[in-house]
């Protein structure tokens, strides 16, 4: 998915923390039924994150490239954790006292499954203003164009040798060939270094 913003993600964060102190206070004893509307404030969480990555899906800056990185092996995790939500919801919808609570979770793991299979790598390149701009999780760089000579490609990283005796690694990647063709396409449209 889409990295998320800092705003957006002391969002999440806030709304996670609440929903775990209000299991610790029991939160229904000062706000009765509260606790039952979380199963939708988390669905409704994941249905805005799947709007907000499918748009930007839509619209790719062409200034802007995104490259996976080895964390992006855990995209898969909501895809697996929808086909589980799917499986209990059939196991509890059997149960008469649990009907809406099956309902929940079936909805939820639809939802997961969709959110897994919109996969937005999480490494980004991009040019702007003469530079290029590098992100890796919380990992930022910033690099003239004009310095780049030469840029190698390996699987695990992409290094720039620039014209100062100076090297440059993009790290932690896990590129397949496909991405590393594309990748390279991107940069020799931006750069006029000599590319590896």
């Amino acid at each position: 998915m889409k990295p998320k913003s800092k705003s957006e993600l002391i969002i999440i964060i806030s709304i996670f923390i609440f929903i775990i102190f209000s299991f610790l206070i029991d939160i229904n004893k000062y706000l009765p039924g509260l606790s039952s509307l979380f199963p939708f404030i988390l669905i409704f969480i994941f249905i805005f994150d799947i709007y907000k990555s499918n748009k930007y899906l839509k619209n790719i800056p062409i200034n802007e490239i995104r490259i996976r990185s080895n964390n992006d092996s855990y995209y898969i995790l909501p895809f697996i954790g929808g086909v589980i939500f799917c499986s209990i919801s059939i196991i509890l919808i059997f149960i008469d006292e649990t009907k809406i609570i099956a309902i929940l979770t079936f909805v939820s793991g639809i939802i997961l499954i969709f959110k897994g299979l919109i996969f937005i790598p999480s490494a980004l390149i991009k040019m702007e203003n003469g530079n290029i701009y590098f992100e890796n999780g919380i990992v930022t760089n910033r690099l003239q164009i004009e310095k780049i000579d030469k840029i190698v490609f390996n699987k695990n990283n992409i290094e720039f040798k620039l014209n100062e005796n100076k090297n440059y690694f993009f790290l932690h990647l896990e590129l397949n060939l496909k991405e590393i063709e594309l990748t390279k396409k991107f940069l020799s449209e931006n750069i006029t270094a000599n590319i590896i």
